[in-house]
């Protein structure tokens, strides 16, 4: 049992699970000769090495009883910093929200309702994930367990009711264009996720062995993708590679008995997903504000983060080529290396000298 207002780590990291693999899931390859089938296979190493060293600043931040927040850190530098560090981080959560809602609304308007116009119902799961972010982490938490549950029974279905058309000779040697574009592509998987934010301000709300937990959730996540592109590449093959959304190219061929095409089904289990890291960006960019501005977190906050929200996603939604090239220059991996490196060191620095400066005087 975990105290009132507070998640145990475990469900921390299935909620990250959650919110992460839907991003896996509607994945784009802008290019696919720098990141080949072969690369795809073996993407776990560079995912948890690179993962690791990500993540470490956050880890450092958060002390070593995970007691503390950035504002920890930043109040006692000045307040002014704190706001400005508040505000960065919900930017940051504001503009992962809408490009997972783009994602999201590509896959939907591409392969299962071809063609249509999906805004009205993105605005309805905007809606939907302010109430549940209205609940709290809790909240979020306790549902992510049984939605995890879901798809990893999803994806075993898919496993073995495809399994009998794998061949390896589908397969591709790795490091086709050498171990740096290897490591290139892990640490772009890495910025994919950048929910772990939520630590700089939620380590304390959290029980449980965070820092452990960090490394069982890279070494997971990165075998599950690694094991999922290999099924892809070894079932489907060239056929795969035409694919804008392989892995839903895959659940199109899983079929057990009399039992077809439970794709739509699945991309149902894919929607909760959605709707879980809408609402965790929402939550997590209102905490943020509130440690900066220390504003309630209420209806009025979350439904003022949704406006810029819904402003990222109706400018980056036109078309799929436009977006492509959004995220082919390479925008979120700086977003992810500024919120979860650079800043997180600079207050930890800033914050060392301040206290080396008040021991000398």
């Amino acid at each position: 049992m975990t105290a009132r207002g507070r998640i145990s780590a475990f469900q921390f990291f299935c909620t990250v699970f959650v919110c992460r693999i839907i991003a896996l899931f509607t994945f784009i390859i802008t290019d696919k000769n720098a990141f080949p089938p072969g690369d795809r296979s073996v993407i776990f190493l560079p995912f948890l090495l690179t993962g690791l060293l990500a993540f470490l600043p956050a880890a450092l931040v958060t002390g070593k009883k995970e007691d503390r927040t950035i504002f920890t850190l930043t109040d006692r530098l000045h307040p002014a910093i704190s706001r400005g560090t508040g505000l960065l981080y919900a930017a940051g959560a504001i503009w992962s929200a809408g490009v997972s809602l783009v994602r999201f609304d590509l896959f939907m308007s591409t392969v299962m309702f071809s063609g249509a116009k999906l805004w009205g119902f993105i605005l309805f799961l905007i809606a939907a994930a302010v109430l549940i972010a209205l609940r709290g982490p809790e909240t979020i938490a306790r549902m992510s367990v049984p939605i995890l549950a879901l798809l990893a029974a999803s994806l075993l279905y898919v496993s073995v009711t495809t399994g009998k058309e794998f061949d390896a000779a589908n397969l591709e040697p790795p490091l086709r264009n050498g171990i740096l574009q290897l490591v290139k592509n892990g640490y772009s998987a890495v910025a994919r996720t950048s929910e772990m934010a939520a630590l700089l301000v939620m380590a304390p709300r959290i029980n449980g062995g965070v820092k452990k937990g960090i490394f069982f959730w890279l070494l997971t996540f990165g075998v599950t993708v690694s094991a999922v592109y290999t099924l892809i590449s070894g079932v489907t093959g060239a056929y795969g590679e035409r694919q804008m959304f392989q892995l839903y190219a895959l659940t199109v061929l899983s079929k057990l008995g009399v039992i077809e095409r439970l794709d739509a089904l699945i991309c149902a289990i894919w929607v909760l997903c959605s709707l879980t890291r809408l609402a965790v960006y929402i939550l997590t960019a209102g905490m943020f504000l509130n440690g900066g501005f220390h504003v309630s977190e209420n209806a009025k906050l979350y439904i003022g983060i949704c406006i810029p929200i819904a402003a990222v996603y109706f400018a980056l939604s036109g078309s799929v080529t436009s977006f492509s090239k959004v995220l082919a220059s390479g925008v979120n991996e700086y977003v992810f290396s500024g919120l979860l490196i650079a800043v997180p060191l600079a207050v930890l620095l800033a914050e060392r000298i301040g206290r080396k400066r008040k021991e000398i005087r």
